[in-house]
Order: C-alpha cells, then structure tokens, then sequence
C-alpha cells in the first residue's frame, strides 16, 4: 500500500479537528514558534484541518506534514493595513460558503482562532462542538480608544461571552486573568480550559549584534531600549512615547528602537515629531525575517513590552514579551496580571504599575545604573520562559482539552 493512502486511512480513524484563522499556519509559526511541536503531537490523535486565507510568503513543508491547509479564495498581504481591513471584510461576506465548506469537512471539533465579533457564534450554527482560543479583543481595540467606547466595546463583549455561554462552547485560556475575565461577564468557569502558549522555541535567542547596533547610529555611550510589534494605542505607545519625551531632558542619551508597524504608523510618527524626540527615536518598519528580528532586539540595552492597562488586556500576555525574554536582554513589561503570573519582578524580569510613569522611570534607571544585575536577571527571564512556554507542556495540555471536548458530545 502506498505511503500517502496509508496516512490518509489513518486521518479517516482519527477525530477530525478543524481550526478557523485569517492567516495560514505558517504565519502563527512567528509568534508561537512551538506551534509546530504542538502540532506534531497532536496529529497522532487528531487529523488536523486548518482553514484560512492565503498569503504569498512560502509554504512551510515539515508543517504542513501535520496538517492539511483548506483555503479561502482571498490572499491577505499582512504588511500593509489596507489590505488587512479590506479582507476581514470579505472574509465576513465569505462567511455563509465557509459555513458549507466547513460543515463539508465533517469535523469533530472546530477550533475557532479569531475574536472578531460574533465570529465564533457563527460556528455555533453548525451545531459542532467549538472551542474559542482566547486573545485579543477587538471590540475594546477598535473602540476603546476613549470612556464611552470602552464601555460600549464592554457591553457588547458580555452579551457575545454569555451567548458562547449558552451555546455550550468551550474556551482555552492562557493564564488565571483571562479566565477571571470571561467568568465575570457570564462564561461557566467549569468550561474555561488552561493551555499555556507555546511561545518558546524558534530563532529567538542571544547573539552578537553590534553591527546592526552600529547600523542605526547608537554608540556604545548610548542607552537604547527595544520595542517591536504591531502599532496600535491600545499597547500603550503613545504613552511610551510621551514619556520618553519626559526622560530624555533628563537622559539624553536614551534612544528607542522600533522596529513594527502594519497599522497605525501615521499616528505613531506624528506623534513623535509633535513631541520633537526624532532624534531619539529610530523607526523601522515591519520585519518579518524572525532571524533578523532577533538580531535587532540584541543590538539593544534592554527591551520593553506594553500593553495600556484596560479590563480586555488584563490577562493579556504579548508575544513581543516572551521574545524579549528569549533574547536574555532586560526586559522591563506593564505589570498587568496576566504578565505577573509569569514574572517575579527584579528576579527574571522587570515591571512597572500601569499608568505610572514615576515607576516607568525608576525601574528604566534601575536597569541603567545596574547593568550587570540587569542582565543577570535577564538570564533568568530566558530560563523561565523556556520553562512556563514548553511546547511539550502547551502539547499535553491541547490533547487533554480536545480529549475532554469530544467526551462531552457523548
């Protein structure tokens, strides 16, 4: 019998699960590098289906080894903002063929990945047990940009988890504060399920880069703190930057490196220019090439991760956080409860209170002033996550939750 029959006999016996995503597989390898272990181990219990638009990055083969890749007709360009914001609105028009496809596969389970509002209840029309892979919300990112709109995106968000609720879905959670989260606005606790991140793995790791240092101007005199990742208020930038405003009459040898973008740059520059710090800020645009993304994070001092402190990022842990700490580099992160269940401060990381810029200030001179013991605690940080983001652990943790999702149709 030929190899290829034999594994797709084999896919015919297991419990097929479907997972839902805007982008194709290969684009979640960035964030969560551990994925493809995960993925592995999975497979031999589960014939893994994944659903998602195209993109024009290649294929990852050994990946794809694990999964099978149904896609949409729409290929999404995740460098440009546009192009995001004009597919999401095709892929909701696309939504009832999807539904058929979907409904197509036969699944056991379907995955849903995407918190776009009223997404997942859609799958719930297909009367298959779904189980919704918490992150962001993007009601509060879309809307809470003041009181009224974070009040609005927090009325709308209940009334959509209290329907997960009703229609018996299951939710995966990251860490304690997430699922606090969605418990008080509704959702049953006993159906919330723990599965750590597999964040942990990949290209990101200490290397030599004073060549990239030297690239964008910094001197061995200069004190530069990396932040990287996708713009937008919600991450608390425009705060970051009308505090570095603040520091550097004091420091003026403090620089930032950015390296990000995809939406919301206009803003971002803007705001730099009126605050008049272009001298101490280097920008640079998105980068996808992980190997050199890692470079640039180690042509820093110290690296930071933030997120503004708002009831949808409580439980919020950025994957820009945990690649810091992969690096071994000082990290210095909002001390939000999702953060803090990972990070004990001064010990494997740095935190700072939300909303504080005294604290912002103080521990950025901490670091500054106690190089040496920064970076011993930087080491720190990289064991810890290696530990708390093992792909094994996150691999175990998935099959028990799938385990458990079928036992319950039963």
């Amino acid at each position: 019998m030929r190899k290829d029959k034999k594994v797709e006999m084999q896919n015919k016996q297991k419990p097929k699960l479907l997972i839902l995503h805007r982008y194709p597989p290969e684009f979640e390898l960035i964030p969560f590098p551990g994925l493809m272990e995960v993925y592995r181990q999975l497979s031999k219990e589960f014939s893994i289906v994944h659903f998602s638009m195209t993109w024009k990055d290649p294929k990852n083969e050994e990946l794809r080894k694990y999964i099978k890749v149904k896609t949409m007709p729409l290929e999404i360009n995740i460098k440009s903002t546009f192009d995001k914001w004009a597919k999401l609105f095709l892929y909701y028009l696309y939504l009832p063929i999807a539904l058929l496809r979907i409904r197509k596969e036969k699944p056991d389970i379907i995955m849903c990945k995407e918190l776009f509002p009223f997404l997942p209840s859609f799958m719930g029309l297909l009367k298959i047990p779904v189980i919704i892979d918490l992150g962001d919300w993007w009601l509060s990112i879309i809307f809470g940009i003041n009181k009224t709109g974070r009040k609005a995106a927090d009325l709308m968000e209940s009334f959509e988890i209290r329907h997960w609720n009703k229609q018996g879905f299951f939710l995966m959670s990251h860490n304690n504060s997430e699922k606090e989260f969605v418990a008080k606005r509704g959702f049953s606790k006993e159906r919330v399920a723990r599965v750590n991140l597999p964040m942990y793995g990949g290209v990101y790791s200490p290397c030599n880069a004073k060549l990239e240092r030297k690239k964008f101007g910094f001197t061995d005199k200069d004190f530069v703190v990396g932040l990287h990742g996708i713009i937008h208020r919600s991450k608390g930038y425009d705060q970051v930057l009308e505090w570095w405003a603040k520091l550097v009459k004091i420091h003026p040898n403090w620089k930032i490196l950015f390296v990000g973008g995809t939406m919301g740059e206009g803003w971002f520059k803007k705001l730099i220019s009126d605050l008049k710090i272009e001298r101490n800020i280097v920008t640079i645009g998105w980068v996808s090439d992980q190997i050199v993304l890692n470079r640039y994070l180690n042509s820093v001092d110290c690296l930071l991760a933030t997120r503004r402190n708002t009831p949808d990022t409580q439980g919020n842990t950025p994957s820009a956080f945990t690649h810091n700490l992969m690096t071994g580099k000082p990290t210095l992160t909002t001390g939000l409860p999702g953060v803090v269940e990972v990070i004990q401060h001064r010990k494997n990381g740095f935190l700072f209170k939300p909303d504080s810029f005294e604290s912002f200030k103080s521990e950025l001179e901490y670091i500054y002033n106690n190089r040496k013991k920064a970076i011993a605690i930087g080491k720190k940080g990289m064991q810890r996550v290696k530990e708390y983001y093992n792909a094994n652990v996150a691999a175990k943790q998935f099959i028990k939750t799938a385990r458990r999702m079928l036992n319950s149709r039963d």
